[in-house]
Formats: C-alpha cells, structure tokens, sequence
C-alpha cells in the first residue's frame, strides 16, 4: 500500500473520531439539559377540595338595621297642689292670713311678682305691712282692715286695704300702705281679712287711711273779721277870696 494512501485513512479516521466525540458531546449537553429540565419541580396538582375553599368566599349576609324606636315623651307632671290648710296661718271662718316669717322670704315672695315689687318701693318712705290671705273658696275681691299705731302706742288711725279676688284655695299676697311716714317709727297691727263677694265699694287696689278722730285737733272756725271804719278823702273846698 502507497504512503498516500495510508495518510488518506489516517485522516479519515481522525475525522470519524472527531465527528463522533463532537456527536458524544452534543449528546451529553443535550441529556443534561434535558435532565435539568427535568430534574425542575413539577407543579403538583391543587385538589378539587382547596380549589373549591378558594373560590367560595364565605359572603356575609347584610345586618338589618335596627330601626330606632322614637323615645316616649313624658308628659310634663302638674304642680303638686300646695297644702291646705295653709300650715302656719290664723283661721277666722273659712279665711285664713298669715305674715311672712322672714325677709328672705319677702324677698322671694316679691321678686317673683313686678306688680308687688313696684308697689313696695313705697314702703321705703311710708310705714307698710305685708299679709297672706287665703280662702277655701273664691274671692271676687279682698277686703283687710288694720290699724296704725305710733311710736308710743297711741292708735294714729286705722287703713282699708282693697286688692283684687283669688281662686279657691289660692294664697295671696297683699300689701298695706299707710301715710305715715317712716320716720315716725310706726306699725301697721290687728289685720283682719274678708273674702267678698259682693258689689266692688271702692277703687281696686287701694289703701284708705281713715286717722283717728281722737288724735284729730277739732277744727277752729277762723275769727270773723272785724267792722272796720273806711275813711275816703273829702274834696278840697275852695273858699273866695275876700
């Protein structure tokens, strides 16, 4: 055999072994590829069970509302009705007076009536005197009698106190004014009330001061003026001439 043939062949199966280690080669990537491929976890298969919690979400039912029921209105009580018989009074018949038992209470008293309250402005010049009546039965109108005494006890003169009626049952406040002056340390004592219902005599409200006709000077007539003599201017008389 030439040489050129021998060197033909050599070469021949150098490039057959080349092919072959190369197709080796290729064989293991590809196995290792494919094995790493598949050495990668598969996705296990969720259960039709965990599937089916999933998808059904517990849906809360909607509350009711709880419809507010309007609140009771309570009805305002009535006043309890004041005592009777009126604790701390005098009683003559069916009338009851009383005085009040202190200033603060007047005060009270007062200030919750304008009308009262503009009337006893006076007292702060004129000796005056406050007295509760009350009757078991209705008044058309309020007569008081009283007396005014002085600073030695003589009686100055007595006072007619007129003021409007009342209810049933209803105490009411009544001022006595006299025309003594405040000075004179005066009082006004022996106040006697009297429901009436009879015909108005007098003016409503009102305070008649009568004095005491014993304390009362009489009366002087003036002394009548004496006869006087007028003497008129006499004419001058001419007298002729000699």
């Amino acid at each position: 055999m030439s040489n050129s043939l021998r060197i033909h062949r050599r070469v021949g199966i150098a490039l057959t072994l080349s092919l072959i280690f190369s197709s080796s080669t290729l064989a293991s990537t590809s196995i290792t590829s494919a094995s790493s491929a598949s050495s990668k976890p598969t996705p296990k298969a969720k259960k039709k069970s965990e599937v089916t919690k999933k998808k059904q979400k517990s849906v809360k039912k909607p509350t009711k509302k709880k419809s507010k029921k309007p609140r009771k209105i309570s009805k305002p009580l009535p006043s309890p009705s004041p005592k009777w018989p009126p604790k701390g009074f005098k009683k003559a018949g069916n009338v009851f007076i009383s005085t009040p038992i202190s200033e603060k209470e007047l005060v009270g008293v007062l200030s919750a009536n304008s009308t009262l309250l503009s009337k006893i402005r006076t007292c702060e010049k004129k000796v005056c005197a406050v007295v509760y009546v009350a009757s078991s039965s209705k008044c058309e109108w309020w007569e008081v009698q009283s007396i005014v005494i002085g600073r030695y006890a003589d009686v100055l003169g007595n006072i007619k106190t007129l003021a409007k009626g009342s209810k049933a049952k209803e105490v009411k406040t009544i001022i006595l004014i006299s025309q003594e002056p405040v000075e004179e340390y005066a009082e006004i004592l022996n106040m006697k009330a009297f429901c009436r219902n009879d015909k108005i005599v007098g003016k409503i409200p009102s305070n008649i001061f009568t004095p005491n006709p014993e304390l009362t000077p009489a009366p002087v007539p003036s002394p009548s003026p004496s006869p006087t003599v007028s003497v008129s201017a006499s004419p001058a008389i001419s007298t002729p001439a000699s």
